[in-house]
């Protein structure tokens, strides 16, 4: 699989593993984070435009996400469960969007039972409008227009339930909602032992023209899709379908 945005840090300083999701502010969470690490964390690459972000905000640059074994004592069972991933023709350790149960069998039982994990999730419908408008931004399309119909045959809205899920099941420690992102943050900050002023940088902030709200944009067809996809999510986080 390909993935085109890159948020993901291991923090062996503070104990903590942020396992990307898919529009949940992730890139502005990350940068955040990037601030407070340490040579030997795994922090992995964002796009140029949120690097120069994160160069503002005085955030630590990407590092070992290729080659991390040089800083992390792995047994050898775990060397044997690596997952390469290729991009580029580079060979990765860690990747874009990784999954907790690849991660898991990277890091190994002790780092993951030990270390804090957390993720964010958003309501499925407003977080796929949002891929939506950020896939027609990156389309090559000389409109960059693409219809919604399209687009959801194209891509699988509901990815974002295995990133954090290891056999249906919660996998983490704590999962914030894109919907209370400060709240989630101050807890998050709190739990890992981090300054938090109740501000984040403002990654990816243009990318999406139209604000209209989800449920102006999908048809019912469209709308029940999503639901079906995204159903194990919505169950699991209470989240409805509004009207407005």
């Amino acid at each position: 699989m390909i993935f085109n945005e890159k948020q993901m840090i291991i923090s062996h300083k503070h104990k903590y593993i942020f396992i990307k999701t898919q529009k949940t502010a992730g890139s502005s969470i990350e940068i955040f984070l990037s601030r407070f690490c340490s040579e030997d964390d795994i922090i992995t690459p964002l796009s140029l435009a949120d690097e120069k972000i994160r160069q503002e905000w005085q955030g630590c640059t990407p590092r070992n996400y290729t080659r991390p074994l040089k800083l992390i004592e792995y047994r050898l069972e775990h060397l044997k469960k690596l997952i390469i991933h290729q991009e580029k023709g580079t060979k990765n350790i860690f990747w874009p969007h990784m999954p907790a149960k690849s991660i898991k069998a990277i890091v190994g039982e002790e780092i993951w039972n030990s270390y804090f994990k957390f993720c964010f999730v958003r309501n499925p419908w407003d977080a796929v409008i949002s891929r939506y408008y950020w896939y027609m931004n990156k389309s090559n399309e000389t409109t960059n227009h693409v219809e919604l119909d399209d687009f959801l045959n194209k891509f699988d809205p509901h990815n974002n339930f295995y990133k954090y899920t290891i056999n249906d099941e919660l996998a983490v420690d704590y999962v914030g909602k894109y919907e209370a992102l400060i709240e989630s943050m101050r807890v998050i900050c709190q739990k890992i032992g981090l300054p938090f002023d109740d501000s984040l940088p403002r990654a990816k902030s243009q990318t999406r023209k139209d604000k209209r709200h989800y449920s102006t944009i999908f048809n019912e067809v469209q709308a029940d899709y999503v639901k079906q996809k995204c159903l194990k999510e919505i169950e699991l986080f209470g989240y409805i379908y509004e009207n407005k």
